[in-house]
């Protein structure tokens, strides 16, 4: 039999990849727009694209994700941003590399950077701020 800590944790992974799978496109479309529709560089384009991507995370994990219901928003939104932060710094430096150091297309770099530092640092550290209805209980 499966644990049901276990199931609750992937479910949150699930639901959590699916908010990141929106702040992704959102991220990839303003992108896009940006470099191709405005003719910004790719390395500067990325800030406002990852601002974008970072609003969308923290409503939807909060809410949707982690089905964190409490009134908390400040302190909450302060350890979201110190995560995001340096989720932040990891995407921007991460991207920054692979594109002054390949000629690989910018949407698909940003696709793998962005994954590695949402599974790597990010989604790790969020379950420590909206923390899973089975613990709250």
């Amino acid at each position: 039999m499966v644990n049901p800590k276990f199931l609750a944790g992937l479910w949150i992974v699930i639901r959590s990849s699916a908010v990141g799978l929106l702040a992704t496109a959102t991220d990839l479309v303003v992108l896009a727009l940006l470099v191709s529709g405005v003719g910004m560089d790719p390395r500067v384009a990325s800030l406002p694209a990852l601002c974008l991507g970072i609003g969308i995370q923290f409503v939807g994990n909060k809410w949707f994700a982690f089905e964190n219901r409490e009134r908390a928003w400040a302190r909450q939104g302060a350890q979201f941003l110190a995560v995001e932060t340096l989720g932040f710094g990891a995407n921007l430096v991460l991207f920054d590399l692979v594109m002054a150091h390949s000629s690989l297309p910018y949407l698909p770099v940003r696709l793998v950077t962005t994954s590695l530092v949402y599974f790597g640092i990010c989604l790790p550290l969020w379950s420590r701020i909206f923390k899973p209805k089975l613990e709250e209980a």
